[in-house]
């Protein structure tokens, strides 16, 4: 059980921290090519995921080491986040279209 917790609460600092970063125009562009800059949907979620990775690692080891062990986690995921920003950032172009803005009428 403690291994999915890990698991979930890495998977869901990761994602999150993507989510933040695309909520940025310039990491948009750079991801997608396009110049409309997505809803504010990615950054709600991205904090979404991101408390939730908290929750995770407090279920997983208690608060007094989920203090400790977050802030961890949580620069680790951003560090691989602007690790592949930087080198290859079309590896988040499929998180990047479930935010596309698509045209009125259109589902």
């Amino acid at each position: 059980m403690s291994a999915f917790l890990f698991l979930g609460a890495l998977l869901s600092a990761l994602t999150g921290c993507a989510l933040l970063a695309l909520s940025q125009a310039r990491h948009w562009q750079a991801v997608t090519g396009s110049l409309s800059v997505a809803r504010p949907g990615p950054r709600r979620s991205g904090y979404v995921l991101v408390a939730t990775s908290l929750l995770l690692t407090v279920l997983l080891d208690g608060a007094g080491f989920a203090a400790l062990f977050w802030p961890l986690l949580s620069g680790a995921a951003v560090l691989a986040t602007a690790a592949v920003l930087a080198i290859s950032p079309g590896l988040l172009r499929p998180l990047a279209r479930l935010w596309e803005a698509r045209p009125p009428g259109r589902r």
